[in-house]
């Protein structure tokens, strides 16, 4: 954790009201049954997480490119043994030291993770790995928002009830994904094999943590209802009272009179809000706990679009959106069908009080992008995961046609290109590559600047369907690089079998031959093989190196049998000394160390001596001691031979 972030952790002394309020009360009691809850299923999931973690270095370790890197992962199976469990300790203790001490909310607009890309000078320039692993916890943050919307905007409301402060402006949910990737992060710094590690191991985090935090929202909030902790959330927004020109900002504050929806009477003030895609809460208008009065003032259409961003921003439904904005009638959609992506929420919207007042050709554009969307959405050649993605898009792209009347005159306006390239891109994704793929992100991030940027400017879908034209390119282009590696790849396989298959060839028949002694034969099977291997693979069996290597084998397994004759015995002194230099460099071309280098040559040495005197043994009943001099003599140059060498 940054020292920043660090500096933001501050005792719950601070919550003030919350403590004197509660003190050892209900309040309390609630918060610490789901901490010990949380807790328990986080140390659960994190506990099969590190289960996983040896399997994963040791399959990217078999497909390392080198052994440096190999060695690497590794270094990190024997690390992570030893500190597997003071990094689960770590992890609890950080998320439980968090939730009892508080995380006050960040009060830059930056967010929780504000990088400095800007001044590569100052003081406040953030390293490569912190970076990087910084935009690791940050996809894991946004990926949580986005997948767990309803349980977590229900939790955040709870939360904020039991800590006096509803709208979570001063603090952030200690349940909240960031406080729960911060503390993992930390726990992560025990780690020292480095920061390709640490990314490994924050993947396995996402897929064996962060993908069950919906469940675990979930039953936190089941068990906050039982304990009655606001037992009934409504999802639901009051029309905006105030005339033109007075509109709260976007991130306004809910307000209004204390009453049967402040704190007092144990209902979350601003519940009525609904988070954005960053986990703020936005009013929809007017006093989120008073009244929905008062007189429509302004354009229709102008309340139509102002509901439709609301809705793109997360919210559930608009209460009293009547038509002439009377206030009858209310219009509410699922939370989930919202988030889903995969309903088409149109028709739904076409249906809505609000919606009468656009007149006819408002609702003919509202059944036009419903029916394209209708088309998309029963593609069965889009993978689901990309059409969810596709489908969030229904709200912003209606806005476009009501706000842009050249949205359906013109084939070339850059929404609709967008849209066109989205659903082609999807087709031709495959769904087996997991929502951790790059395209499957860049659709994503796509959705999400849409859904988060887009208010009334079209021209940010131009910027977008850019960048996505720039992503594809790239892909393109590295998918034909990756096409000639794999290419070259499997020639390289091809070759190393062969060279596999034409050492063994070469080497089986030759230490099968039962004159050979056993640590020549060792030797050979052991160690020249290697070197016989990879000759072959680099230079090829017809190669001067390689036809080298098989002759010095062939001379080694040669000089060790008996010398029946004197022309071997002259033969093996004259070829001895560049016999052993061409060993001993094989050998150091192996690596062999150097004390095991010496103890064969020794070896060899004393086998040529014996080959002589064994001869001689042989030949004493018929040349009696005459000819034992010159052989004795014969091993002494052998001897000496060896000695200059």
């Amino acid at each position: 954790m940054s020292d920043t972030a660090k500096k933001n952790v501050v005792s719950l002394d601070d919550y003030g009201q919350m403590r004197r309020g509660l003190g050892k009360g209900p309040g309390t009691q609630a918060l610490r049954a789901i901490r010990e809850l949380a807790s328990g299923k986080l140390s659960h999931h994190i506990g099969r997480m590190m289960e996983k973690i040896d399997d994963a270095l040791f399959a990217r370790a078999e497909k390392a490119e080198n052994n440096m890197i190999q060695t690497q992962y590794f270094d990190a199976m024997r690390e992570l043994r030893i500190i597997r469990k003071d990094i689960e300790e770590d992890f609890i203790n950080g998320f439980s030291n968090r939730f009892n001490q508080g995380v006050p909310r960040q009060t830059s607009s930056g967010g929780s993770f504000n990088l400095n890309l800007d001044d590569d000078s100052g003081p406040g320039l953030v390293g490569k790995d912190e970076l990087e692993e910084d935009l690791a916890i940050a996809n894991m943050v946004t990926k949580v928002r986005n997948v767990c919307t309803q349980n977590l905007y229900y939790l955040d409301q709870r939360i904020g009830f039991l800590i006096r402060d509803p709208d979570l402006e001063n603090w952030q949910n200690p349940l909240g994904p960031e406080a729960i990737c911060d503390a993992f992060q930390e726990a992560t710094q025990r780690v020292e094999t480095g920061l390709e590690i640490r990314l490994v191991i924050f993947k396995l985090f996402d897929q064996h943590v962060i993908s069950h935090m919906d469940e675990i929202y979930k039953e936190v909030n089941q068990y906050l209802v039982k304990m009655g902790v606001l037992p009934e959330i409504k999802t639901t927004v009051r029309r905006n009272a105030n005339p033109p020109g007075h509109l709260p900002p976007a991130q306004g504050m809910a307000g209004g009179p204390a009453g049967a929806g402040s704190p007092e009477a144990g209902v979350a003030p601003g519940y009525g809000e609904a988070p954005m895609a960053g986990g703020q809460g936005v009013a929809g208008g007017g006093y989120a706990g008073g009244y929905a009065g008062g007189n429509h003032y302004g354009d229709p259409g102008q309340a139509y679009i102002n509901a439709l961003t609301f809705l793109q921003h997360g919210g559930a439904g608009a209460e009293g959106m009547g038509a002439g904005g009377t206030g009858d009638g209310a219009f509410a959609l699922n939370p989930s069908d919202v988030v889903s992506g995969q309903v088409n929420i149109l028709h739904g919207i076409k249906n809505s009080p609000l919606a009468q007042d656009l007149g006819k050709g408002g609702n003919m554009t509202i059944d036009i992008v419903a029916m394209l969307f209708d088309y998309i959405l029963d593609d069965k050649n889009i993978p689901g995961a990309m059409l969810a993605l596709i489908g969030r898009l229904q709200i912003p792209l209606l806005k476009v046609a009501l706000l842009d009347n050249q949205f359906f005159s013109r084939k070339s306006h850059p929404a609709r290109r967008l849209l066109n390239l989205l659903a082609t891109t999807a087709v031709s994704w495959d769904e087996s590559q997991g929502e951790n793929d790059p395209l499957y992100l860049k659709v994503q991030s796509i959705v999400q600047s849409v859904l988060d940027d887009f208010e009334d400017d079209t021209r940010l879908f131009e910027t977008l369907l850019e960048d996505l034209e720039d992503f594809l390119q790239k892909e393109e282009e590295q998918a034909a690089q990756r096409a000639a590696r794999s290419a070259k790849l499997m020639e390289g396989q091809e070759r190393l079998d062969v060279a596999k298959s034409t050492t063994l060839e070469e080497i089986e028949p030759r230490v099968n031959d039962g004159q050979n002694l056993d640590f020549v034969r060792e030797f050979v099977t052991t160690h020249w093989k290697n070197l016989l291997f990879i000759t072959c693979a680099r230079q090829g069996k017809d190669s001067p190196a390689w036809k080298q290597t098989v002759a010095t084998m062939d001379d080694l397994i040669w000089s060790i049998k008996p010398k029946l004759t004197r022309e071997d015995r002259q033969k093996l002194v004259a070829m001895q000394p560049a016999l052993l230099t061409q060993l001993r460099e094989g050998m150091e071309r192996l690596s062999i160390p150097t004390t095991e280098r010496d103890d064969f040559i020794a070896k060899l040495v004393y086998a040529h001596g014996r080959t002589a005197i064994n001869r001689d043994e042989n030949t004493d009943t018929e040349s009696g001691t005459e000819t034992a001099e010159p052989a004795a003599l014969e091993v002494n140059e052998q001897q000496a031979v060896v000695t200059e060498v």
